[in-house]
């Protein structure tokens, strides 16, 4: 059953969503790209995701004032900023305060991220994301949210069901069908896996 066929006959008549787990990661610039990687490097497919974005093969280092974690993704393509997104554990690891924040934030924690060719040192550049859902324009219309809009989600399947509060609502074109972003250490909380269905109620 394709993604589509599951948000026509699933999704929009029940307020379901299709969960998504996410790891650690990094979104950076060019500018980034060519100072930790080499001039007029591109970055290379590893998986692909919700077009455009993609999984790459490349990776970096990420460093606090207490420790490093090796092997973080890149998700393509490039963007207007730079972001480092972290599991809440792994802020006791570098020794930093990462605040929980929705992606393109400002005001976040400090970090050095080092690459083959380099090393930056951002002021401002690592979060927990908030958990959040993904809406084109049209989606949103259908289950009736909006942009910017806090709601909570029910989590049905498997052995820890449980309501997960503060989940915010995106507006992002393209999307094949809503998402739930997650990471890692909700998603074992929860024992939810990638593309289980879960109900946004009020």
């Amino acid at each position: 059953m394709t993604v589509k066929t599951i948000y026509r006959k699933e999704i929009n008549m029940k307020k379901n969503v299709i969960a998504r787990i996410s790891n650690r990661h990094m979104h950076m610039t060019e500018e980034t790209l060519c100072k930790l990687f080499g001039e007029n490097y591109e970055l290379s497919v590893k998986k692909n995701l919700d077009p455009p974005i993609f999984a790459a093969n490349e990776t970096v280092t990420i460093e606090g004032p207490k420790g490093k974690i090796e092997g973080v993704r890149i998700l393509g393509p490039v963007r207007q900023y730079n972001q480092v997104e972290i599991l809440r554990s792994d802020k006791f690891k570098l020794g930093i305060d990462a605040p929980i924040k929705i992606s393109g934030s400002k005001n976040l924690a400090p970090l050095k991220v080092t690459g083959p060719k380099g090393s930056i040192d951002f002021d401002s550049v690592a979060l927990v994301p908030l958990r959040h859902i993904h809406f084109t324009e049209e989606q949103a219309k259908d289950f009736d949210v909006r942009k910017g809009q806090i709601v909570k989600v029910k989590v049905s399947t498997g052995d820890r069901k449980l309501i997960f509060d503060d989940v915010m609502i995106v507006i992002t074109p393209g999307m094949p069908a809503p998402a739930l972003d997650i990471d890692f250490e909700e998603a074992n909380a929860s024992c939810i896996t990638a593309d289980d269905l879960v109900e946004i109620i009020e």
